[in-house]
């Protein structure tokens, strides 16, 4: 079954298993005709891993994600920071997500990983969510990791064009209808 880009990006923003070269085979796969800068990037990010034990993988998730606050997985820390707020987002998140059948594990509903996958579920939530969490969420990620010799700036860096695209083409597609 093919895996859908957003699906395909969770596993790559999640804690590293065997199946990470998979998914970002796939991944290129899908970006290659429409989004070829983001492509690009994740194949640096291919590039940079590339001859890297699992284990080694893992040092490079958790150092960039894990030993660096400021670069948390959980994007309602960057959008609110410790505010009461995030707590309401949090808990709007988890209902929605389960309402909609995902399993939460371990993570927060605000976990990049789960907000990708949900994005697969909730495709008219796509538009709000990559404008008003994803994006500001990942450039303040990377903002942290830019030029640590991470390389999972690669992978975030292609995350954020995908979404910076795919948030033009919505916005191109809406001018129109309203025309």
């Amino acid at each position: 079954m093919k895996m859908t880009i957003y699906s395909a990006f969770a596993i790559i923003l999640e804690y590293p298993e065997a199946t990470l070269a998979d998914s970002i085979t796939e991944c290129a796969t899908q970006l290659a005709q429409d989004f070829p800068d983001a492509q690009s990037n994740l194949l640096a990010f291919e590039a940079a891993i590339a001859g890297k034990s699992l284990g080694q993988l893992q040092e490079a998730y958790t150092a960039a994600f894990d030993l660096m606050p400021d670069c948390t997985p959980n994007l309602g820390h960057h959008i609110f920071g410790d505010d009461a707020r995030r707590g309401v987002f949090l808990a709007e998140l988890k209902a929605r997500m389960e309402s909609r059948g995902m399993t939460l594990g371990v993570e927060l509903p605000d976990h990049i990983g789960l907000i990708l996958h949900y994005l697969d579920v909730a495709e008219e939530e796509r538009p709000p969510l990559i404008e008003d969490c994803m994006i500001p969420a990942v450039s303040r990620m990377l903002e942290v990791l830019n030029d640590r010799g991470n390389p999972y700036e690669h992978a975030l860096r292609a995350l954020l064009n995908l979404l910076r695209r795919q948030q033009a083409i919505h916005a191109a597609s809406a001018e129109a209808v309203n025309a």
